[in-house]
């Protein structure tokens, strides 16, 4: 960043970069105090800011002149995540820059509080969105707690393409020095009480004068102006006004009419501005009162907004705390008590249908996995959902079941239960129509009689020998399948012990 001789604009250049950025300091300022304001607003973090950067475009060079932050209502965290209300106020906000003529949309800013200076895929998706132009640029600024904020320009190189993993060169921001004020002297020297005794060029005083020099003073000093008789007949009136130059000259009236009239009996004058503080005193009281009232005022607005955040606490409840506590998140996942029963074959899989996440779900669904088969994927109604049990018929002894809830903001909350049990029981043959009563057979000699019986025992004999052995292969079937299962088991989990998996 290469400062500007007047040091109200800076320049920034990179030699990846096709052209040069101007940037005013006071913007980088104003960005540098909203961003510090955001990030020190919570803890863990803080909330992160942006806006739009307003400025002019020439051939080769990009002038930053002014910036308009964005409202965003954070509905996916703290994050400078927009929704769709955040995508129509940023649309509305670059409608009015151009109209309104007050400068170019020449780019936007955001700041980041968990990540460094890059862009992340949903910048991307908003810089592609909303600042298509190849001139259009995107600041983004990294407050710190002990060290000077970071920063750093991306643009469009050749062919469109962005080098969003890193700046290519990152700069600090540093808070613009502040000018000291020259001191007004003229307006301070009648607030000062006099010391002593003033110049006679320097008596010109628009609050003391109506007291130094009233209009009655030369008709009451010259009353009292007697050489010989005693004191005591002008002594009311050196207690209402006091002269000390009357009594400190006692020469002829003509002498005594000149210094009334020319102030130099200030130096007892010190009184006058005692009672200054006086007036201002009670300002202040009266100050006082609409202070009060302000402060009143902003403790039942923020009451009211606290009682409204709580009020909605299940609708952004969910989907703040999945992002900034995935732990609680987890647990209250496990508040659904997801659960699974077998009657007869019949998995029935349960769940808590007056849980917070499940009241506050906008959609659900189950996968279950069912041996060797194909996952199934069941979408619930709402009717299901809050009726909290699903009939499932199983077809092996073990079934997972994942439980997927849809929360507003987009996020999704899951939970998953495993079932294992014996063999399902096979479904019953449908029973054979009833055969027509078939005619009287004549009755057989008992010789070939006793050879039928014996022809049959010796069938039924057959057949549970071939019942038997059926039952040990669905036995070593199914052992077979379990020990499959563990082992694909064994190595999902060491694939995801290893590193970068």
């Amino acid at each position: 960043m290469a400062a500007q001789p007047d040091r109200t604009t800076v320049t920034w250049s990179a030699t990846e970069c096709p052209f040069s950025i101007d940037c005013s300091t006071r913007v980088l300022d104003d960005i540098r105090l909203a961003a510090n304001d955001a990030f020190f607003s919570l803890p863990r973090g803080g909330a992160e800011i942006g806006g739009i950067l307003l400025g002019r475009w020439q051939e080769g060079r990009l002038a930053i002149l002014d910036c308009v932050a964005l409202d965003c209502e954070h509905a996916m965290g703290p994050s400078f995540t927009l929704s769709l209300k955040d995508e129509t106020k940023l649309q509305e906000l670059i409608g009015a820059a151009k109209a309104s003529g007050i400068g170019l949309p020449v780019g936007w800013y955001h700041s980041h509080t968990r990540t460094g200076v890059l862009l992340t895929d949903s910048d991307l998706t908003i810089h592609n969105r909303f600042f298509p132009e190849p001139w259009q640029v995107a600041l983004v600024v990294r407050p710190q707690t002990s060290e000077p904020m970071r920063g750093g320009f991306f643009f469009r190189g050749p062919g469109g393409i962005i080098h969003s993993s890193a700046s290519y060169r990152e700069f600090s921001i540093e808070p613009v020095p502040m000018r000291q004020v020259p001191r007004a002297v003229p307006m301070e020297q009648p607030a000062q009480p006099p010391t002593g005794p003033a110049p006679a060029g320097a008596i010109v005083d628009v609050r003391a004068e109506p007291e130094v020099v009233p209009p009655p003073a030369p008709p009451i000093v010259n009353v009292p102006v007697e050489p010989e008789p005693p004191p005591a007949p002008p002594a009311p009136i050196i207690d209402v006004r006091p002269e000390p130059a009357m009594q400190s000259e006692p020469p002829a009236p003509a002498e005594v009419s000149v210094p009334v009239t020319v102030p130099q009996a200030e130096p007892t004058a010190p009184a006058a501005p005692a009672q200054l503080p006086v007036p201002s005193m009670f300002e202040s009281r009266h100050k006082a009162a609409p202070m009060w009232a302000k402060a009143l005022v902003t403790a039942l607005v923020v009451a009211c907004a606290g009682v409204g955040v709580y009020a909605a606490r299940d609708i952004w409840y969910p989907s703040a705390a999945s992002r900034l506590h995935p732990a609680a998140a987890q647990n209250q996942a496990a508040s659904i008590g997801l659960n699974t029963a077998d009657e007869a074959g019949q998995l029935q899989v349960r769940w808590d249908a007056d849980a917070g996440v499940v009241r506050s779900a906008t959609g659900a669904s189950l996968e279950i996995g069912d041996g060797d088969a194909p996952q199934n994927f069941v979408p619930l109604e709402a009717r299901q959902l809050t009726s909290g049990v699903f009939t499932y018929q199983r077809r092996n002894e073990r079934v997972e079941v994942t439980l997927v809830l849809h929360q507003p903001g987009g996020t999704n909350v899951r939970q998953t239960t495993s079932f294992l049990g014996q063999s399902p029981p096979a479904p019953a043959a449908p029973a054979a129509p009833a055969a027509p009563a078939a005619p009287a057979k004549p009755v057989l000699p008992d010789r070939e009689r006793t050879e039928l019986l014996r022809t049959v025992a010796g069938l039924r004999a057959q057949l549970e020998g071939e019942r038997e052995r059926s039952r040990k292969a669905e036995k070593e079937l199914a052992a077979l399948r379990a020990q499959l299962r563990e082992q694909q088991l064994r190595r999902l989990s060491k694939q995801a012990s290893r590193p970068g998996q």
